[in-house]
């Protein structure tokens, strides 16, 4: 098999391609095999005709076209191979000479990736910004990680406060008529979070013990229910406990009960390092991502439109898929950005083109420099997807069956490490609180260990 390539400019190349007589001939063969099994040829057993007669009595062009389903597939696929041709659309085919004991040609015309002109991208100036963890931090998770193992007690209170637990039978009427899902009992109840329709909570504030209270609410207008929305209604409540959370003390036996850890002040330290290792990868991330911005507009690219509508339909289905899971519709989530449909729509397309010149640019990084994935960094990150467990072998051959997608992958994340490598990084520590005046203070990098708060 021949092929010769023309650049048509536009992202636009023609492949012409030529292949042999011989390998057209035993396609034509196998085609006249596979056809001889479909028809039937009177005097023939299925499968025996020879391909004269099947020649002579369905034409010759049916075993032509037959053939071409897989000889031009076959010798597309390898052209683009031999040229390194990344297409980015279906080709556009036209058979240029295909006669009896001559080879088949044929042109196709497809659009490709486009070329990037790559900026400078050594010596690249960022700054690395990482947030100091204090004392105030370690608390914050000290407090959450307290709020997770508190116990819920009953309380002695004469009546309901903000924050307690109310366990609750209750029952629900729209014009002194029950409604279906409106009654419950045993119902543990956080007063104050307004997990119930507005209005509900207020009301039982300074309810006491085995009080029967009438709660008078209306449905909001848009309610999930439409039968019930805008609709008042009447709930008798019977309060049967208060309850209260239970807050353990921080101390060794607290330290113990959450992990491996002899001490508070040991927990205290792992939380720390747990919280720093965060505040590290989160810089990095960061960083990465100016750095990656900056090679970006430093490099130019004619991006085919093919290309950003592609991204842009994937980007519409990831946010249909995030609207089903919220719950939300397009209408409720464009009133919450305060955005027209209009307006989201050009943000999306900008956003999506900005997403296909990131991905160009670092591809030809990764070209320029020649970054390879072995097989054996390939292996080792399957491997390590894969862990470990009863089910590694399954988890392990779905990632093997993206085997090429990870190389990739893989390539590209290089890529990055390279940028970054080569990069002129000032690095700074963000202090907080905030200052007075609003602004984040940011210092010198100080020494590995040393924790100074922000005054």
């Amino acid at each position: 098999m021949k092929s010769t390539v023309e650049k048509l400019g536009n992202n636009q190349v023609a492949l012409e391609v030529e292949i042999a007589e011989e390998r057209v001939e035993e396609a034509l063969e196998q085609a006249s095999r596979k056809v001889a099994q479909q028809v039937r040829i009177p005097g023939f057993r299925p499968g025996r005709a020879p391909r004269r007669v099947i020649e002579m009595r369905l034409g010759r062009e049916v075993l032509y076209q037959e053939a071409l389903d897989e000889l031009i597939p076959e010798a597309y696929g390898q052209a683009l191979r031999d040229n390194e041709i990344t297409p980015i659309d279906a080709p556009q085919l036209d058979i240029l000479d295909m006669e009896d004991g001559k080879p088949l040609r044929f042109k196709a015309t497809v659009e490709v990736k486009p070329e990037v002109t790559l900026g400078e991208y050594r010596g690249l100036e960022a700054t690395k910004q990482m947030e100091r963890v204090t004392n105030a931090d370690v608390d914050r998770v000290m407090e959450e990680m307290r709020e997770r193992n508190a116990e819920l007690v009953s309380s002695s209170k004469d009546g309901i406060e903000n924050g307690d637990f109310a366990v609750i039978d209750f029952t629900g009427y729209i014009d002194d008529q029950p409604f279906p899902g409106g009654a419950a009992e045993g119902y543990t109840l956080e007063v104050g979070q307004g997990y119930f329709i507005p209005g509900f909570e207020e009301q039982l504030i300074g309810a006491k013990l085995e009080e029967t209270r009438q709660v008078i609410v209306t449905f909001p207008e848009d309610y999930g229910v439409p039968q019930l929305a805008g609709k008042e209604a009447r709930f008798d409540v019977k309060i049967h406990e208060i309850k209260e959370k239970r807050y353990p003390a921080l101390n060794d036996e607290f330290a113990k009960d959450v992990g491996d850890f002899e001490t508070l002040l040991e927990l205290r330290a792992d939380i720390r390092r747990r919280l720093e290792e965060s505040a590290e990868r989160e810089a990095e991330r960061k960083l990465e991502e100016d750095l990656i911005a900056e090679l970006v507009k430093r490099s130019s690219v004619d991006i085919p439109a093919k290309m950003i509508d592609r991204q842009l339909e994937h980007k519409h289905e990831h946010l249909e898929r995030d609207l089903q899971y919220s719950g939300l519709t397009s209408e409720q989530y464009l009133e919450i950005l305060d955005v027209t449909e209009e307006e989201m729509e050009a943000r999306l397309r900008t956003e999506a083109q900005q997403e296909v010149k990131t991905s160009l640019v670092i591809e030809a990084l990764v070209a320029a420099e020649a970054i390879v994935v072995s097989d054996e960094e390939l292996n080792q990150y399957i491997e390590d997807l894969a862990g470990d467990g009863p089910d590694v072998a399954m988890r392990r051959a779905r990632w093997e069956a993206q085997k090429e997608s990870l190389r990739d992958s893989l390539a590209i994340r290089k890529g990055v490490t390279f940028l970054k490598e080569n990069a002129e990084v000032n690095e700074v520590i963000v202090d907080e609180p905030k200052t007075e005046a609003g602004e984040t203070t940011i210092t010198a990098t100080e020494s590995e260990g040393e924790e100074t708060e922000a005054k």
